[in-house]
């Protein structure tokens, strides 16, 4: 597998590649195409110079005209060459005078039919008279006819030899080459060097999150930039700190889970095997005995009462958890409310000598708060339950509210046994007892303020306590009055 520095190295590698031999290309192909075009424009001006040299008076013969051909061509490294219309050769400067006559015809050459077809033509071949590379320029002529010799003549044809030109255009290829070669070494050296400083935080990064694969889930990577790998890393990390919360939750949970089942299982062990024992003992003759049956009798009724409120009180706990628990939001007066309260937990509170009384602000009939009313009845209930049973003899249990400003607090006060202040920050917890023996004798299952926790909290509030021992305790929580909620 090719890592990522590889991979960015090579492209830029690639493409400068590309680019350079595109470059290099283009280059080569626009400066010979400049050097033809100059030979050309060359040829043809040397071509001009013939045709204006030869209407010189002076010349009266094809020798003299001859010896000046072999001049300029001579002095400009050409080759001349004059041809009649008939395409036989006049002069040519590379061939002594004497042997002209025997040179080939040139009609049949293609720049001479070019230029007698055009007027211009120009040719790149091989010379078969010289046998050497040409640039071959011909240029048909129109002259005054002050001899015969002129009048025949119809073509002046300039040739180059192109062997400087392809060595200079050769040369300059090699340049070209040597230029792109140093461009593509310098832009491999950039290329590794910037695939690095790139490469060098995706590699770190690889090597986190290997080390987190592994189960280093406490790892933290450094953020280095503000880039899109810096957005990755900072992502990762949020991604982190949110699988480390959840685990964290999942084994707070699963402590709970564990302790739930445990708490669970103790508290219905306890009636379950009272329950056993008192029907064992009646099955094995106590049943008809007078004196132990009804008491039995009563006694294991009470606890499958317990066993029934356990069960009751667990479903409700578990709803609420799982949010299974619906609540239904309305305006509802809260004296009325109380008022229904106390009247339905009266005969509970003289069951155990309790007198319930009702504390309001004055002129609050009208008052009325907002929350479900059915959830927050189910909560006083096991309010005043608690204030009722763990109440001293005789004692005395208030509820009442009081207003401020857009709230109305809503308690329970009792007169009873109070809480330390080391147990009151864990009284809402499930199955968290402060007098374990008083709690089961007075038939509680634990999950009674637990519950009154989670209602308060799905109205958005919560539930506080004031104690202090041997004194009492005071349970309050708020509610928005209605029309103030948000």
């Amino acid at each position: 597998m090719k890592s990522i520095r590889s991979k960015i190295t090579l492209t830029y590698v690639f493409l400068a590649f590309v680019v350079v031999v595109a470059l290099g290309i283009t280059s080569s192909i626009k400066i010979e195409s400049y050097f033809y075009d100059r030979l050309v424009s060359s040829l043809s001006t040397l071509a001009n110079v013939v045709s204006f040299m030869m209407q010189d008076e002076s010349i009266v013969g094809a020798e003299q005209l001859d010896s000046r051909v072999k001049t300029i061509a001579g002095l400009e490294a050409v080759r001349i060459s004059v041809i009649n219309a008939d395409g036989t050769v006049v002069v040519d400067s590379d061939v002594p005078f004497e042997h002209v006559k025997d040179v080939e015809n040139h009609f049949s050459r293609p720049e001479v039919r070019m230029a007698l077809r055009e007027g211009t033509g120009v040719v790149t071949r091989k010379s078969v008279t010289v046998d050497r590379d040409f640039m071959y320029v011909a240029r048909r002529i129109s002259l005054d006819p002050a001899t015969d010799l002129l009048a025949a003549i119809h073509i002046i044809r300039v040739a180059a030899p192109l062997d400087e030109l392809n060595r200079n255009v050769g040369e300059i290829r090699s340049i070209i080459f040597i230029a792109a070669l140093v461009v593509l070494l310098g832009v491999t050296v950039v290329s590794i060097a910037v695939s690095r400083k790139i490469s060098r935080p995706l590699v770190d990064l690889a090597k986190n999150v290997e080390e987190i694969r592994s189960g280093n889930l406490g790892k933290r990577i450094e953020v280095h930039s503000d880039d899109e790998v810096g957005m990755v890393t900072r992502t990762l990390n949020d991604l982190l700190d949110k699988v480390n919360a959840d685990i964290g939750r999942m084994k707070k949970l699963e402590k709970f889970r564990s302790e739930f089942l445990g708490n669970v299982s103790h508290e219905l062990r306890t009636p379950i095997f009272s329950l056993q024992g008192f029907l064992e003992t009646l099955l094995d003759g106590a049943i008809d005995d007078p004196a132990v049956n009804r008491d039995f009798l009563k006694k294991a009724h009470a606890h499958a009462s317990r066993l029934n409120n356990l069960l009751a009180d667990l479903i409700n706990i578990s709803q609420i958890e799982s949010g299974e628990m619906k609540l239904s939001f309305h305006n509802f007066p809260v004296k009325e409310f109380l008022e229904n309260i106390i009247r339905e937990m009266q005969p509970v509170a003289e069951q155990h000598h309790i007198v319930l009384r009702g504390r309001y602000p004055a002129q609050s009939g009208n008052t009325q708060v907002y929350g479900d009313k059915q959830r927050l009845l189910q909560a006083m209930r096991n309010l005043i339950e608690n204030a009722v049973k763990y109440n001293k003899p005789y004692g005395e249990v208030i509820i009442g509210f009081d207003l401020k400003k857009a709230t109305a607090r809503i308690y329970v006060n009792d007169t009873g046994i109070g809480i330390t202040a080391e147990h009151q920050s864990r009284i809402f917890e499930r199955f968290y007892r402060v007098d374990r023996d008083r709690s089961r004798e007075v038939g509680g299952t634990g999950l009674g303020l637990a519950i009154v926790k989670h209602i308060i909290e799905a109205h958005e509030s919560t539930v506080h306590v004031e104690s202090t021992p041997g004194k009492g305790s005071t349970f309050y929580f708020t509610l928005p009055l209605a029309g103030m909620q948000v």
